[in-house]
C-alpha cells in the first residue's frame, strides 16, 4: 500500500476518533457538570467549538519546530559520513524497514485512544447510573 494511502487512512481514522471524543466529552459533560455547576446540558457541536477552542489556546496537532527538523537532518548527515560504505546499504536498510513501522504505531496509538475514550464513558456511564 502505497505511503499516500497509508496517510489518508490514518488522518480518517484520527478524525473519526477525535470526533468520537468530542462525544464523549459531551455526555461526561452532561453527566456530571450539568447538575454540580447547575449550567445546561452541552450540544454536540457546542462541544465540538469548546475542543477546537481548548486545541488552539494549549496547541493541540500543532507542526513540529522547523528548528528540531532541520537539527535531526544534520545528525544524520554526520552519522553519515562516519558511515563505513561496506555497511551503508545494511543501515540503509535498517532504517527504511524501522521508518516503514511508524504505520503500526500510529495506528495503535489510535486505537489505544479509542480504547481510552470507551473506558472513560463506560466508566462515566456507571459512575452516572450511581449518582
Amino acid at each position: 500500500m502505497s505511503d499516500w494511502k497509508k496517510f489518508a487512512m490514518t488522518w480518517t481514522a484520527s478524525t473519526l476518533v477525535g470526533f468520537y471524543s468530542v462525544f464523549v466529552l459531551m455526555e461526561v459533560w452532561n453527566w456530571f457538570a450539568v447538575p454540580l455547576l447547575h449550567v445546561s446540558e452541552t450540544s454536540y457541536w457546542l462541544m465540538y467549538g469548546v475542543s477546537m477552542l481548548f486545541g488552539l489556546m494549549t496547541g493541540a496537532g500543532e507542526q513540529e519546530n522547523p528548528e528540531h527538523e532541520r537539527r535531526w537532518k544534520a545528525l544524520f548527515i554526520a552519522l553519515d559520513a562516519c558511515l563505513p560504505e561496506h555497511k551503508t546499504e545494511e543501515v540503509r536498510e535498517e532504517v527504511r524497514l524501522e521508518t516503514e513501522g511508524i504505520w503500526t504505531d500510529i495506528s495503535m496509538m489510535i486505537f489505544g485512544r479509542v480504547v481510552s475514550r470507551s473506558l472513560t464513558l463506560g466508566l462515566g456511564f456507571v459512575v452516572h447510573l450511581l449518582i
